[in-house]
């Protein structure tokens, strides 16, 4: 019997491992939502609701006649998400039927209080008006993913350990996905 060449084998297995890792390759999901992309594969996060909203201030501004700012913060329930991830550089993809602007999403860093934890969401001055942003939301990078509405979205460095909302502006106001990075 005839050996085969050493050239003819190798090429075998670069051509088998190149088919196993097509197999390993993880597909985006195709059912609606917000997935966590890690190493096993893709996890599905939970939509989180605030519980609620609390404005702060009204005293100081009024004796300071307008000068100190009214501050008003969303609540949400627990002092820290159910979804704790070991990776302080999460991948997350958002696959959605509509059409979501990339400048729609934002990543805010949670203020851990007992019991609960806080994002802040406006402040308003009488000489400097409404002011309605998150002080504590965290660069990104989002992109769009070839051939669909369906974006990536990473934090531009890594994660301080802390508690955060994904927010994926598809309607639903201060709604968000919560992790924790740990």
């Amino acid at each position: 019997m005839k050996r085969p060449k050493k050239g003819l084998i190798v090429s075998l297995v670069v051509l088998v491992a190149g088919f196993a890792g097509v197999v390993r390759a993880q597909s985006v999901p195709s059912q609606s939502g917000t997935y966590y992309k890690s190493p096993s594969g893709y996890i599905r996060m939970e939509l989180n609701t605030s519980s609620g909203f609390k404005v702060g201030g009204m005293a100081e501004s009024m004796f300071s006649y307008g000068i100190a700012k009214v501050k008003g913060k969303w609540f949400y329930a627990g002092s820290s998400a159910s979804v704790q991830l070991a990776d302080h550089r999460p991948i997350f993809v958002l696959v959605t039927q509509v059409d979501v602007s990339t400048q729609a999403i934002a990543l805010v860093q949670f203020e851990a209080k007992k019991g609960h934890r806080e994002a802040q969401y406006c402040e308003a001055g009488a000489w400097t008006g409404v002011k309605v942003e998150d002080k504590r939301t965290v660069p990104l990078t989002v992109t769009r993913i070839e051939g669909g509405n369906n974006l990536t979205i990473t934090p531009a460095g890594d994660l301080p350990t802390g508690e955060y909302l994904l927010i994926t502006d598809t309607g639903k106001g201060y709604d968000g996905y919560d992790f924790g990075a740990r």
